[in-house]
């Protein structure tokens, strides 16, 4: 499916609308990408002809491709589709030459096809303030020590604690945030954390937050039926740390176990697997920011960490103590139809964001949360359990390990076994839970009794 994009003139107080275009049937459709929130962006930074700007643009974008077109319909397999869009840039002869590159990433990104094409961007008037405000945020940038992004989950809640307590006086972080208005929870959870950070760590941090929303309907008012899957969305959050980052230095904590997000079954490699912060994507964004003249160090200081080593070696264990109930962790919190509590939490219980977090918890005796469905009380093994369970019955060997996660996406060998080491050690991690609370069925399975 080609892709081209138009910008809408601006309107005060707000960023261009922008359009993606593409003919469907003979008939050309435009389905609006609203960057919403953009004065707290922009009152940290009024950027729109860098190259910083243009990455931004471009992960915008991606995000915005990768949700219209939904897979059932558009792809050829029932999941990969082939991708072909022009990205407009304001520094086009730097970014020539590099198509093959952010190809790469896409492609491994997403599990699609993508065909990258730079166009010159001559879009000007991207944003102009409100002219009355009553209160406009200061910023000063040169506090800023270190720049994290912040999603509202538990290990962004643990790398900002860490980042909190290598402050000296008079130093701050600047935390940068994004939630989309189809899944808004992540807006609760961010403001929830930054009312306790705000009251334990005054005056060390900054926030800045984003809203970006890609319209259901088409111009003429046609319905658009998305693609439910958010692959790329976590590369848009990276895109505007980057831009707001006033320093070369953006930390992206997320627990080694999701980075590398080892599948339970052979047939979950693609389809079911997140990939923003794989080892292949970090170093391929790193090598093409310094292609372009970008000398940004991505970093996840917890690479090697499982999370409940993330929650054991946290700088500030009375913090998180005091804090870790008021992030969320699910990822599916939105479909709380099959849940067997569906008031008093946010959290489903049965994925693996949601497992780990328990058996991560449970290493330190803080598992006492409410989930949707208590997977270690199940009395039959329906919809994913079975992969689970037949994923913690495998018997793996360190070896075995290192040749599956170089199946399942390229890894620097230097690295490989301590990246092998930290799924088995995660995996323990959480057959320890159901040895700890699992019912006699549940352990009955797992071999355990």
């Amino acid at each position: 499916m080609k892709v081209t994009i138009q910008f809408d003139p601006a309107q005060e107080g707000k960023f261009s609308n922008i359009k993606l275009c593409f003919i469907e049937n003979g008939i050309e459709r435009k389905i609006p990408l609203t960057f919403l929130k953009s004065e707290n962006v922009f009152d940290f930074n009024v950027d729109f002809t860098t190259l910083r700007f243009d990455f931004f643009l471009i992960s915008t974008l991606v995000y915005g491709v990768d949700n219209l077109f939904n897979r059932e319909k558009y792809s050829n397999d029932g999941w990969t589709r082939d991708l072909d869009v022009d990205f407009p840039v304001h520094n086009l002869s730097t970014w020539q030459g590099k198509e093959i590159k952010l190809k790469k990433i896409l492609d491994f990104l997403t599990g699609d096809y993508w065909t990258i094409n730079f166009v010159q961007n001559s879009h000007e008037e991207y944003y102009f303030p409100r002219q009355r405000r009553r209160k406009i945020p200061v910023y000063e940038k040169n506090s800023i020590k270190s720049a994290s992004l912040f999603s509202g989950g538990l290990d962004s809640l643990i790398g900002v604690i860490d980042e909190l307590e290598k402050l000296n006086p008079n130093e701050r972080i600047l935390l940068v945030s994004h939630f989309d208005y189809k899944s808004s929870g992540p807006n609760g959870d961010q403001k929830r954390l930054l009312n306790y950070l705000q009251r334990n760590y005054p005056n060390k941090f900054y926030w800045v937050q984003s809203k970006l929303a890609l319209s259901r309907k088409d111009d003429n008012g046609n319905n658009i039926f998305i693609e439910n899957n958010y692959r790329s969305r976590s590369l848009f959050f990276i895109g505007l740390g980057i831009y707001l980052s006033p320093i070369n230095t953006l930390i992206i904590p997320e627990n080694g176990t999701i980075s590398i997000n080892y599948p339970l079954t052979p047939s979950r490699v693609s389809s079911l697997s997140t990939r923003t912060t794989h080892p292949f994507v970090l170093n391929n964004l790193k090598e093409l920011l310094l292609e372009i003249g970008l000398p940004i160090q991505l970093e996840n200081p917890y690479s090697f960490s499982t999370k409940g080593e993330m929650i054991e070696n946290c700088s500030n264990p009375r913090a998180l103590q005091s804090s870790f109930s008021l992030s969320v962790s699910c990822g599916k919190r939105g479909r709380k139809q099959h849940w067997a509590i569906k008031t008093g939490t946010e959290q489903c219980g049965k994925c693996m964001p949601c497992i780990y977090r328990r058996a991560a918890l449970n290493k330190i005796n803080l598992d006492n949360e409410i989930f949707g469905n208590d997977i270690l009380q199940q009395s039959s093994l329906t919809n994913d359990l079975p992969a689970l369970f037949s994923y913690l019955n495998r018997d793996i060997s360190l070896e075995k390990m290192k040749r599956d996660i170089l199946i399942n996406g390229n890894i620097d060998i230097d690295n490989l076994e301590n990246y092998a080491q930290m799924v088995l050690r995660s995996k323990d991690e959480v057959l320890q839970l159901f040895r700890d609370k699992g019912n006699n069925f549940t352990k009955s399975k797992l071999g355990l009794l």
